[in-house]
């Protein structure tokens, strides 16, 4: 018995938020050969643009109704879904790769088969063969997940590029000085996930504004002293905390587009933008 390669088409993807986080994609697979099959066990290596290795082993889950033969049906379909487990590291390493764009899966596979025989009071799985999953002729499975629909598993999975600093957003929407703030901050990220480093860099600036703004009234960044005086309280720590704001407003300064010469904002600069800033943020809060 030869087995074929086994069309897929993924017809769903969902996100699994934490503390699991888990991207499920379901899909229909279809059974090209003359005979029923059933689907003994497989073996899936996905991955993600250049080669990025997300996961591997057996994340394939073959879905059956519980009253019907777990077969799929000569020249018929079956469903499945592949689960692959996204862990925050393998998360940032998608992020550093995509810039900005789509997101490219490519799964690869083997895939144990079984021919079946029925009678009128059995059912007999033959000895399983070797195939794979494949879309068309290729031997394995390209799925592309646009840049949009990727922002909306982002949400759904939770995640923020800074989560190593464990940035307190509960805290952060109770103290009013920086609620906003916040606000202008997930702007930033957003910004990021978007490739817009430029003006990821403007909504980190902002979220220093806005707090400026809403204590004293006034968007008046001298007065920004004043500002964390009263959050901070006097003492050396707070004076050496102005500094290192007026530090960081002036780098973030450069995301502004009227910048003569033209300054080249890269990823990495948005990147330690949003670093430096969820710190002196989540510094705030706990005070």
């Amino acid at each position: 018995m030869k087995v074929p390669n086994l069309p897929v088409a993924i017809i769903e993807h969902h996100a699994e938020p934490p503390p699991k986080r888990k991207l499920k994609l379901t899909c229909r697979v279809t059974n090209p050969a003359s005979f029923d099959i059933c689907i003994v066990d497989a073996w899936i290596r996905a991955e993600a643009s250049n080669g990025l290795l997300l996961a591997e082993g057996r994340i394939f889950q073959s879905m059956h109704n519980r009253v019907d033969p777990a077969i799929i049906p000569a020249g018929k379909h079956g469903l499945g879904a592949f689960h692959i487990e996204l862990m925050a590291q393998v998360i940032h390493h998608i992020e550093q790769r995509r810039a900005g764009g789509d997101v490219k899966l490519v799964l690869s596979s083997r895939v144990l088969v079984s021919e079946v025989s029925a009678s009128s009071d059995a059912v007999i799985l033959k000895p399983p063969y070797e195939t794979q999953f494949g879309d068309g002729g290729s031997g394995h499975l390209d799925y592309l997940i646009p840049q949009s629909e990727w922002l909306k598993l982002l949400k759904s999975l939770a995640w923020s590029e800074l989560e190593i600093l464990e940035l307190p957003t509960g805290r952060l929407r109770a103290v009013r000085p920086l609620a906003r703030a916040l606000e202008r901050f997930e702007d930033a990220q957003q910004n990021y996930r978007n490739g817009d480093w430029e003006e990821t860099m403007l909504n980190c600036r902002k979220a220093f504004e806005a707090i400026i703004q809403d204590v004293t009234g006034e968007l008046d960044m001298s007065k920004a002293r004043q500002v964390f005086v009263s959050l901070l309280g006097e003492g050396e720590k707070t004076e050496r905390f102005d500094k290192l704001a007026k530090h960081l407003g002036d780098f973030l300064h450069l995301g502004r587009h009227e910048n003569l010469p033209h300054i080249s904002i890269k990823r990495a600069d948005a990147e330690l933008a949003l670093l430096l800033t969820g710190a002196l943020l989540t510094y705030l809060s706990q005070q």
